[in-house]
């Protein structure tokens, strides 16, 4: 068996637990380097049995069995700004919920908005955090051609905080532009279940109900991609033909670089010359098995956390290590690439940072922190917006 001859087929499931028969030509996944599989596990207890002898008296295994699947995947837009990208089951799985903007959304700004906020017109929504992820610009009146991302919306005031490089605070002069996108948010019900077909030269393994954790991973010169770790309920091993998969749906990503990368704020400091970025959901998956009950594969919680590493600047350019010390929140907000239909967006309303530190490369003083990243009313702690 050549490991290099290794498909991956994934769809979401109508009914947890059934299987949502993923193909080849549908739902192929274009991976990113060798996957690593765990095709069984199942939970097993020690006999433990006293004898006037030493010696392994084995274990008895369940008859549940559990298989986990971790890979990468490059992140980039579907081709389509409002159409869903080919990983978009991926994204659902792993505990976040599809929201689809399909055509842009215009209006005129009300009285009221600030340097990082803009009131939308009476019409918008009246349901919170509506709008988060999704990109908006102005297009007339006050700050017109400014842009910026949409981080938290509240559907009563109707004002949309926004990050931005710039942002002119808007006035009832202001029109503008929420563009069409696919933004993905946490969730908490209604959480999905995946089917997941993983033939490795003409053996298939096939999990059913999985859910599992993504990590996202921006690095300067380097392409942009997430990491997948999911678990299922394990099916036979059967050996079957290795699919025909068809993935040309799947965009060749931007290099996230100072070209590909127009936008990087954090803490309201956007001229930071950033090396890395890592933002992980922190999904706590458990496998669960009872008398009475079918096996499953349960989403308990979420402890969303990241890491950046960038430029160490001046205390008076920017107080990192006050905004440590104090515990500040402030919001975080990524663009890449430059294509309409390929760009994708990553931003969060309330992070706040912790454990500074220096670090080296190749002569230029480096800080690093790692990352809380905390919902503000509830599930609203981070988005992932392709347009």
């Amino acid at each position: 068996m050549k490991l290099r001859i290794t498909s991956l087929l994934t769809k979401i499931e109508t009914t947890y637990g059934s299987d949502s028969v993923p193909t080849g030509a549908a739902n192929a996944v274009l991976l990113r380097g060798q996957p690593t599989l765990n095709p069984m596990e199942m939970p097993e207890d020690k006999r433990n049995l006293i004898l006037p002898y030493f010696g392994n008296q084995g274990s008895m295994l369940s008859s549940a069995a559990f298989g986990q699947l971790d890979y990468e995947i490059e992140l980039a837009g579907s081709g389509v700004a409002a159409t869903p990208p080919p990983y978009s089951h991926i994204l659902r799985g792993c505990g976040l919920s599809e929201n689809i903007n399909a055509s842009a959304v215009t209006g005129t700004a009300q009285a009221g908005g600030s340097t990082t906020t803009i009131k939308l017109a009476a019409a918008a929504s009246a349901v919170d955090d509506f709008y988060n992820g999704f990109p908006i610009n102005i297009t007339a009146g006050t700050g017109n051609g400014q842009s910026g991302i949409i981080i938290d919306y509240d559907g009563t005031t109707k004002i949309a905080t926004v990050v931005s490089a710039a942002w002119v605070a808007p006035d009832a002069t202001s029109s503008y532009s929420i563009g069409a996108g696919v933004a993905y948010r946490p969730a908490t019900s209604g959480l999905e279940g995946v089917s997941k077909y993983f033939n490795i030269d003409g053996v298939l393994h096939k999990f059913l109900g999985s859910r599992g954790n993504a990590s996202f991973n921006v690095g300067a010169d380097k392409i942009p991609f997430a990491r997948i770790t999911m678990q299922g309920i394990y099916q036979p091993v059967v050996d079957d033909a290795a699919p025909t998969v068809v993935v040309s749906g799947w965009q060749r990503p931007a290099i996230s670089n100072v070209i590909n990368t127009p936008f990087f704020g954090l803490h309201g400091y956007s001229a930071a010359a950033l090396d890395s970025l890592t933002l992980d959901l922190g999904n706590e998956i458990t496998r669960v098995s009872r008398i009475g009950a079918a096996q499953r594969v349960d989403q308990n919680d979420r402890m969303m956390v990241g890491s950046v590493s960038m430029e160490a600047v001046a205390v008076a350019t920017k107080d990192w290590f006050a905004a440590v010390k104090a515990g500040t929140k402030g919001s975080l907000g990524l663009i890449n690439g430059l294509t309409a239909g390929n760009r994708f967006a990553i931003c969060a309303p309330s992070v706040t940072l912790k454990q500074p530190k220096y670090a080296d490369s190749d002569g230029t003083a480096m800080i690093q922190m790692n990352m809380d990243v905390s919902p503000v009313s509830g599930n609203d702690e981070f988005a992932f917006c392709t347009y």
